[in-house]
């Protein structure tokens, strides 16, 4: 598996009227794509209509340029773990003591701050590796935040009457083939994608979001996400996301 590397987070200007703001909490967003970063940077542009106090700070850490593509959640997660200064760049382990100045974040406090992987649970072959990634996880403290079948599940969650769709059918989410889910729509198109762009017009998947279509629905998500799996650990077998429980802990 080739090695990822993630950019060092954009600086953002977290002023008021007052003055520079200390940040209270740190959230370091890591996921697969372009979908998932451009959603997160509309969280964190957008964090006085959704009622984030101004000392969260909430950072999208993009990969490396030329690594676009490499989108493995095992690689996030090692990525993640040489930003911390946990291991380096060949995976060796690197002694506890020698984090602080192995860590690639300024002033990242691993007590406070939130590492966030963000991924999807139908992500080829990921099975063998869940195991590994749970622990290594849960060892360095970094979030799991998953979706069962993908991310467009949470993105569906923004509009309102979910449950008219079939649970079966969300978490299957299978193609269009011979167009026998609608008859309009490309056959190599999924379930979860065609209710997302029919919602979301213009909605394509694995490009930058449109945010402006779902920052006034974000409630709404959180709410819908409740009655389906939120546990990141359950959600490996069932049908949910966790990253409506994100957003509530940046709200906090």
């Amino acid at each position: 598996m080739e090695k990822l590397n993630l950019r060092t987070p954009k600086i953002f200007d977290y002023t008021d009227e007052a003055g520079t703001v200390k940040p209270r909490i740190r959230f370091y967003c890591v996921s697969e794509g372009a979908t998932e970063e451009s959603y997160f940077y509309g969280v964190r542009n957008n964090k006085v209509e959704l009622n984030i106090k101004n000392d969260v700070y909430i950072e999208v850490v993009e990969k490396q340029e030329g690594q676009e593509t490499l989108s493995h959640p095992m690689q996030l997660v090692k990525a993640c773990l040489f930003q911390m200064g946990r291991i380096d760049l060949e995976g060796n382990h690197i002694p506890e003591d020698k984090w602080k100045e192995n860590c690639k974040w300024d002033d990242f406090d691993e007590k406070i701050d939130q590492v966030c992987v963000i991924f999807d649970r139908d992500y080829r072959k990921l099975t063998e590796a869940l195991k590994e990634i749970f622990s290594l996880c849960a060892q360095h403290g970094i979030k799991v935040v998953m979706s069962n079948p993908n991310f467009e599940l949470w993105l569906l969650m923004h509009f309102p009457n979910i449950k008219q769709y079939a649970p079966e059918m969300l978490l299957e989410n299978r193609k269009n083939l011979r167009h026998q889910l609608f008859s309009d729509v490309s056959t190599n198109k999924k379930y979860l994608e065609i209710l997302v762009s029919k919602n979301a017009d213009g909605y394509v998947k694995g490009s930058k979001l449109k945010f402006e279509k779902f920052l006034p629905l974000i409630d709404t998500a959180v709410k819908q996400a409740k009655t389906y799996c939120e546990d990141s650990y359950k959600i490996v077998n069932e049908l949910g996301t966790s990253v409506g429980r994100l957003i509530e802990e940046m709200k906090k």
